[in-house]
């Protein structure tokens, strides 16, 4: 979530915890004009409602992201191994251009990324099964190319392609929600703004005054700006 709005929704937050303090709350709830109390209530709904859209909003992706690392990686360790046995035998049988296709070092598999790494195993997978299930089953027996290591590695496929392409939803779906928060904060923003200036009648003064001084939106930032190093002396001439 942008600054803007986080800065926006920590001084509505600041206003509700304001108003509701016990100090506070006697002073203006049930006291005229009691359309201030109404849009006070009113207001407190719609701050809690609005904090849980932005937490909706600015859920990272880390979850997705962490999954779709934990399955690329057991797709790898599974795929280099299977590569390497169907890599032997094929080159036992001479069919090198298979061998090729399956015998790739685990940096390689490591530096392949999405579609590439998964259509590259599945490749494997199929050499894999046709060398298994035909007239070379016993080369490929003795290779350790196996049902249960074919089914292995097919389940690591498979599983990474539940989760290819998570983040990129987790993505789409807050960039969706991005284009709706700026009317969902202007519209708790008139609610704050009617009791602007309804809390004027009020005749505590400095009520009134800390009402408006939580209303300010203040920069939480990131922090202030480091100051920037002085520019080195001018070298005599």
């Amino acid at each position: 979530m942008k600054d803007e709005f986080t800065n926006r929704l920590g001084a509505f937050r600041t206003t509700i915890d304001y108003l509701f303090a016990p100090a506070n709350n006697v002073k203006w709830n049930g006291q005229p004009p009691l359309r201030f109390g109404k849009r006070a209530a009113e207001a407190a709904g719609a701050v809690n409602a609005l904090a849980e859209f932005c937490q909706r909003q600015s859920v990272v992706i880390t979850g997705a992201a962490a999954d779709k690392a934990r399955e690329e990686k057991e797709l790898e360790d599974a795929v280099f191994v299977l590569g390497q046995a169907v890599a032997e035998c094929c080159r036992s049988l001479g069919h090198e251009a298979d061998a090729a296709k399956c015998g790739f070092p685990i940096s390689t598999w490591r530096g392949m990324r999405d579609a590439h790494l998964l259509a590259t195993a599945r490749e494997v997978i199929r050499i894999a099964t046709a060398v298994m299930n035909g007239p070379n089953a016993a080369a490929a027996a003795e290779c350790g190319i196996t049902p249960q290591s074919v089914a292995a590695c097919q389940k690591e496929a498979d599983d990474y392609q539940a989760v290819i392409t998570a983040p990129q939803q987790g993505i789409a779906s807050r960039k969706a929600l991005t284009g709706l928060l700026r009317d969902r904060f202007n519209e708790v923003e008139a609610i704050f703004a009617a009791m602007d200036g309804l809390v004027e009648q009020f005749t505590d003064r400095t009520f009134v005054q800390g009402y408006h001084a939580a209303r300010t939106v203040r920069d939480a930032g990131h922090g202030p700006t480091p100051t920037p190093p002085a520019p080195p002396p001018t070298p005599p001439a």
